[in-house]
């Protein structure tokens, strides 16, 4: 951290983890405490903002007269803006994803499955942090071609 901006931005990041990691829980199923880490995180942040605020109030934003903090400091905020670049650089559109198996080549069922899904292309949609591929169409195609119908 060189100055105070420095600190600000840790501060934005770090919520923006937080905004991210809160919408990637399903509401049904998750926990204010799988958030525990994002929120200690942005906790940190303020009170290092805090801090410099508190000791230097009178500095300007470029200014390097700030408090000495840990190197942790400054590793958690280059772990989130790598995470939040990593979610940046995600297409915003659906993209094609095609499989590659290679057969076995022994005549099994593994060997035939193989073969059938080498080439197949599902459409992926993204979803927050990675992308969501509905399955019930792969299983459905499985399912007729690999298995006898049921009665």
């Amino acid at each position: 951290m060189e100055n105070p901006t420095d600190a600000l931005d840790a501060v934005i990041d770090a919520a923006a983890v937080l905004t991210l990691a809160r919408g990637e829980l399903d509401p049904a199923s998750g926990t204010i405490g799988c958030l525990t880490e994002q929120l200690e995180r942005l906790a940190r942040a303020v009170a290092r903002a805090h801090v410099v605020a508190t000791v230097t109030p009178d500095a300007a934003l470029d200014s390097t007269a700030l408090p000495s903090f840990p190197p942790e400091d400054a590793a958690e905020h280059a772990a989130d803006l790598a995470t939040l670049r990593a979610i940046a650089t995600l297409p915003a559109e659906p993209v094609t994803v095609r499989f590659h198996a290679r057969p076995l080549g022994d005549g099994s069922l593994e060997d035939a499955l193989r073969t059938w899904l080498h080439g197949q292309q599902l459409r992926a949609v993204p979803d927050g942090a990675m992308y969501g591929v509905d399955g019930n169409r792969l299983a459905a195609d499985i399912a007729g071609r690999f298995f006898p119908p049921e009665a």
